[in-house]
């Protein structure tokens, strides 16, 4: 299964600056009409600058991909370059699911997956639509890779 960050979690992390960018948008005229040149540069530098920064954010976000498949949990990152890091699903241990107010709003969730391995022991899986159930599919492949690998948890209480 491969899941993608979906374009809703940008705005729900996001959210200040997409209303900054669209304030300053709509006030740039009138604030520049009243203003001099030197208040003309610095909002339309200020207004590139917030516009760069949230086209970054949005680029790096949707270019995270998640698969998740009967031995591992895979995550995939890059832009120019690819990253690519694997989790074995023997090692996943705990699940978390969170939803700010903004993601309650928006239909998104993050899923946190807690883990024995060492270089992923939180991962989070942001931009998860509220209504996928990704962590009974994670873990239903846990329980079964377990059982093929005889791994057995012992808890102490």
């Amino acid at each position: 299964m491969r899941i993608c960050a979906d374009y809703r979690e940008f705005l729900a992390e996001d959210m200040g600056m997409v209303a900054i960018m669209a304030f300053m948008t709509g006030a740039l005229p009138v604030i520049i009409e009243k203003g001099g040149r030197m208040t003309m540069v610095v909002l339309v530098s200020l207004a590139v600058l917030i516009l760069l920064y949230l086209i970054m954010r949005y680029v790096m976000l949707v270019n995270v991909k998640w698969f998740v498949e009967e031995e591992t949990l895979c995550r995939v990152k890059g832009v120019f370059s690819k990253q690519t890091d694997y989790i074995e699903m023997y090692r996943i241990t705990d699940f978390q699911e969170s939803q700010s107010f903004l993601q309650r709003l928006l239909g998104v969730k993050s899923v946190t997956v807690f883990s024995t391995d060492q270089s992923d022991v939180v991962t989070v899986i942001p931009g998860v639509p509220a209504d996928l159930n990704l962590i009974g599919i994670i873990r239903e492949n846990v329980e079964k890779c377990r059982k093929e690998k005889r791994i057995y948890e012992i808890a102490n209480h």
